[in-house]
Parts: structure tokens; sequence; C-alpha cells
């Protein structure tokens, strides 16, 4: 007798649990939809969101109510190659990968936009929010790169995103995630940007020395950069180019750990200058459209860029300029992205000094047309740029006017009064600009 109430008992509650299935599914159905929309997709820190949660419902179901999560969070990971005693040989070391990773969270914000529990008949619905996000965030970030499994992978992330979920009885949750866009504060003033550097030759007298101006120190991806180098070369060592380099630099910091990712994402080259050069280049670039804007304000995620001003020297270390920058992030870089502005033209370039003439082209002395052996060398006048022979440039002088203003140089007997006072400027360039100009390719800078 108690077998067959226990065999009944357990019937019933099979049919039970079928019939609820049944119900559950015959309750809700998959063509019922949930979405999220917002007024805006791009904020700072201490902007309020608004916008709403629409619901699309097919057939009607059972429901617990209708909440909204805000979040957002930094997330590291890279791995490093570490050594360990081996468990097997005691006196032997192995390697091994070890991954390192945290996550944290700025904020999380749960918001009942519909406590109500009930039937949700078929219709569509809006239900309206808003929230004030915390005055100090990090900008939006997502990189990663090497490659997991041999030691040299990362993945660095800054990401916010609002989830708006349904409670369904008796079935899973009806669930839509949208991200957003959260742009760091640019908190330092917008100036123009200098740097310069120099440097000087093992075998080789003279230095060289670049300066470099910027007409601001902030950029958006898109943007037409031109940047005004002025080289004075008093050595007769060639630029054989110059390159334009854009810089990224990842730093990652969990716990007392640390991980810096340099990498190049622009590099433009042009012409180099002869030796002896003084004058002004201007070299245009453009940031590519799909870089990372900056974020400098995360404990665990940081991203900087600068812009690197390169004399490729033969023979000798590069000399190299650099400015640090920030890349701030438009709205339209995360929806649509426009065509980049149409080129405008550039001030001309200038030389101070008259041109340097090969040794190629100098078989004789300019002024005593003696010809050149392995003995008798050539020299070039500092002032005309002429090559003449020893005893034709026995005189030396400094020529602050053409820049040569570290110690005397050579000047043929010709040049040497008008050197003597300081030097004729080969091309004067008074009318150029000492920064690029405001506007560039109709773009404002």
């Amino acid at each position: 007798m108690n077998a067959l109430l226990s065999g009944m008992a357990h019937a019933v509650e099979h049919t039970v649990g079928h019939m609820v299935k049944e119900v559950s599914e015959m309750m809700f159905d998959p063509r019922n939809q949930i979405s999220v929309h917002l007024s805006n997709y791009a904020f700072v820190g201490g902007d309020v969101i608004q916008g709403n949660v629409h619901l699309d419902c097919i057939v009607p179901f059972q429901a617990k109510g209708v909440i909204l999560k805000v979040k957002g969070y930094e997330y590291a990971e890279w791995e490093e190659w570490r050594t360990r005693e081996n468990p097997h040989n005691p006196q032997e070391r192995e390697q091994y990968i070890e991954v390192i990773k945290e996550k944290k969270e700025f904020f999380v914000e749960r918001i009942r936009v519909y406590p109500y529990e009930g039937i949700v008949q078929t219709g569509s619905y809006d239900f309206p929010f808003s929230y004030q996000l915390p005055a100090s965030l990090p900008g939006t970030f997502c990189d990663k790169g090497g490659h997991f499994g041999n030691g040299t992978g990362y993945k660095a992330e800054i990401i916010y995103f609002a989830k708006a979920k349904i409670d369904v009885k008796f079935k899973h949750d009806l669930k839509k995630k949208i991200c957003f866009v959260i742009n760091e504060k640019f908190d330092r003033t917008v100036q123009p940007s200098f740097g310069e550097n120099s440097k000087t030759f093992l075998l080789t007298k003279g230095r060289l020395t670049s300066k470099v101006w910027l007409d601001k120190n902030c950029y958006f991806p898109g943007n037409t950069v031109i940047a005004r180098l002025e080289a004075n070369n008093t050595s007769t060592k060639p630029t054989n180019k110059l390159n334009v380099k854009v810089i990224k630099k990842i730093d990652l910091h969990v716990h007392s750990h640390h991980k810096s990712i340099h990498e190049e994402i622009y590099r433009q080259s042009y012409k180099g200058f002869e030796p002896c050069f003084f004058g002004v280049r201007w070299l245009p670039f453009q940031i590519p459209m799909n870089v990372q804007p900056s974020t400098t304000s995360s404990k665990m995620v940081k991203c900087m860029y600068s812009f690197v001003v390169e004399c490729d020297i033969p023979g000798a270390i590069d000399l190299q300029v650099i400015l640090p920058t920030a890349i701030l992030a438009p709205q339209w870089l995360f929806s649509s992205v426009p065509p980049p502005p149409p080129g405008a033209p550039l001030p001309p370039d200038a030389s101070f000094r008259a041109p340097w003439q090969p040794d190629s082209d100098a078989p004789h002395c300019t002024k005593c047309h003696g010809g050149f052996t392995l003995i008798k060398r050539r020299h070039h006048c500092r002032h005309c740029g002429k090559v003449f022979c020893a005893n034709c440039t026995k005189n030396e002088t400094k020529i602050p006017n053409l820049g040569f203003t570290d110690e005397p140089v050579k000047v043929c007997d010709e040049c040497f009064p008008a050197a003597k006072d300081g030097g004729r400027v080969f091309q004067s360039a008074a009318f150029l600009p000492s920064s690029p100009p405001q506007e560039v390719g109709g773009v404002p800078l």
C-alpha cells in the first residue's frame, strides 16, 4: 500500500512539474524584446545620463519588475615569464608563465525603473530613467596585444555600460546591455607645445640642434598636425631623412606589478637636409582616425601619447625631440567617422645659410683653382657654402647671424669681412610665423 501511494505521489509530482514548465513556456515568448536608449552616448564625469528602457511585448508574461544597472570598471591582465624550483628535481629551475590580472569597479548602481510585479500585457512600454555619474572618471579605453600562451599577451579595459533586466517569472530573465563612452576631462591648460634636443658627434666637430613647435598640446583623432622644425647643424654630418612618429604608451598596474607597452602607431618620413643646414622645415602629419583616447586618471590602466620628430643621421645615434600630447575623444569617433578635412597649403621651408656645395661638384678650389688630392683636402666656407683649399680658408670666426655661435668656423677670404660682422642671412624668414597657423584644412586647431 505504501509503495502504491509513493508511486502515485511521484507521478503527481512529475505531472505538476511538467504542467508548470508548459505554463512557463506558454507565458513567455522569445519574440518579446527589451532595449536601452540613451539621450547621448558620450559623457564626462559628473554628467547626468538620461534615457529609457523600451519593451516590446508580443505575448503576455509574468514579470517581477524592471531593473537598470549602470556600471563602470577597469580591468588589466598580462603574462610574465617566471622561474621556480622544479618540483621533481629541486636542483633545477623551470620557467612558467604567470598571469597577472585584476578587475576594479568605479561604481555600480541598480535602479528599479519599474518596481511592480504582475502580468505584462501586449504592447510597447517605455520606462524613463536618469543617473548622475561620479564626478571624476577615467576615459573609456580598450586595447589588447601580444599572444596569450607565450608570455607576451596583455589586455587593458576601461568599460562603462547600462544593462536593463526584467525579472521574468518561471523563465530566464530578459536582458539587454549597451555600452557608452566616458571622455576623460582634460585638466591641463591648452597651450602651444615646444621641445628641443641637441647632440655632438664623436669624430666630427660641431653640433646638431633641433627645436620643434606645435600649436597646442592636445588633438582629436583625424586632426592634421603641422610641426615646425628649426634645425641648426654646425657639423658636416648630413641628415638622411626626417621622421615624425606618434608613440602610444600603456602603463598597467596590478598590486605591486607593473607593465609598460610602447607602440609606434604612425610614421611619416620626409627628405633630410644637407650638412651645415640652418633653417625651418614644416612637417605635416595626420593622427590616425582609430587611435584610442588618452586616459591618465585610472590607477590600473593609463594610456599616454607623444609626438617624436627624429633626425636620421648616418653613422650616429639619431636625434629625437619628444613632445608629450593628449588625444581627446569626440563623440563622433564612436558613432560615424567623418571624412578627413582637405589639406591646406604649407608655409614655405626656409634655409638661413647658403646651399652646401657637394664635394663631387668641386674638383678644384673655388678661389685658386688648385686641384684636390689625398693630401690637399677640401674645406667648406661656412658663410657661402662653397669648397676651397686650406690656404684659401685660413680665416676663422663666429657667425652669429648664421647660427655659428659655439666656436669659430672656417670662412673664405672673400666672405671673411661679412662673416666677421655677423654674417649675411642667405634667405630671410621674417615673414614666417613662429608656430603653425591656427586653422589647418578648414578644421580649427
